[in-house]
């Protein structure tokens, strides 16, 4: 029988291992451009009508620079998640200490994970390895921080966290003023 740490800790780290896998999975010739291009033009041109090949090659690059900064950002929120969780096994750390390292921490393993998969595409024939792709996966992960932050709830759960002792000294200081 797993105990309740080891429990958090599998359900924290699994989809982040998951997301690792599929990153490694999508890093290889088999993601190329010439490759996503059989499958997605056909989709595409179904869609919109025929497109010349400058123009698709064009949407084509788009497509998959938009694919970055989403895909990144979705793992960086992942990544955020797991560590969040991870930290909160520690009675130590309180939801909004927590969570701002969980923050710094998942941005960190996203920039790591982007590195090296950029530095892996660049040893592919069919790829390339760009730090312009490193700075779009970035830009991706933190603003999915910001979105997460903002419009989930997360800031507002932080700001109304406060610590026992906290409140209690203000009930003690309200006192003593009366």
């Amino acid at each position: 029988m797993l105990s309740k740490r080891r429990r958090v800790l599998l359900s924290a780290w699994i989809p982040a291992a998951i997301c690792v896998v599929l990153i490694m999975m999508s890093s290889s010739d088999t993601f190329s451009s010439d490759n996503t291009s059989s499958f997605l033009r056909p989709i595409v041109e179904r869609i919109f009508g025929p497109l010349a090949n400058p123009t698709w090659h064009r949407l084509l690059y788009d497509i998959r620079k938009v694919g970055h900064f989403f895909a990144y950002g979705f793992v960086s929120v992942v990544f955020f998640r797991a560590w969040r969780m991870t930290f909160r096994l520690s009675r130590s750390y309180s939801a909004v200490t927590a969570s701002l390292r969980a923050a710094a921490v998942a941005l960190l393993s996203t920039l790591a994970l982007s590195g090296a998969d950029e530095f892996h595409q660049s040893f592919l024939p069919k790829r390339t390895g760009s730090p312009f792709d490193v700075l779009l996966d970035m830009c991706g992960a933190v603003t999915c921080h910001l979105i997460l932050f903002t419009f989930v709830g997360s800031l507002l759960e932080l700001t109304s966290t406060t610590s026992p002792e906290l409140k209690t000294g203000s009930r003690r200081r309200a006192e003593t003023l009366e």
